[in-house]
């Protein structure tokens, strides 16, 4: 299944960040046979709240095609396990929010023997 975008949504900047989710949603897609659109990438100021990443190329609301709840719980499930540190996601019940937050710290990593 494609990925689908709205009419209203716009891409200022395809960062890798942004482009990641939408490969990752896109395989999600292509596994479940179930569509992914997007909803929100680069929102003018005021539409999302303060200090809200869309505006910057670093966040996206991804929803189903269908909107069946347990196709999003699944989508939701799938990028929180496959998406690396770095990024933080929201199941918002009716959409997904992902965003890259470039501030948020790396994970500590111990290697053992």
């Amino acid at each position: 299944m494609p990925i689908q975008f709205k009419p209203e949504v716009r891409i200022v900047e395809l960062t890798a960040a942004i482009a990641d989710v939408l490969v990752l949603a896109g395989r999600w897609s292509l596994r479940a046979n179930v569509g992914v659109e997007v909803n929100s990438i680069d929102d003018g100021a005021g539409v999302h709240q303060a200090g809200s990443l869309h505006g910057s190329s670093l966040a996206i609301d991804l929803d189903t095609v269908g909107d069946r709840p347990a196709d999003l719980e699944a989508l939701a499930e799938w990028l929180r396990r496959t998406l690396p540190a770095g990024y933080d996601l929201v199941y918002e019940g009716d959409h997904v929010h992902v965003e890259w937050d470039p501030h948020r710290p790396k994970p500590f990593r111990s290697i053992t023997t």
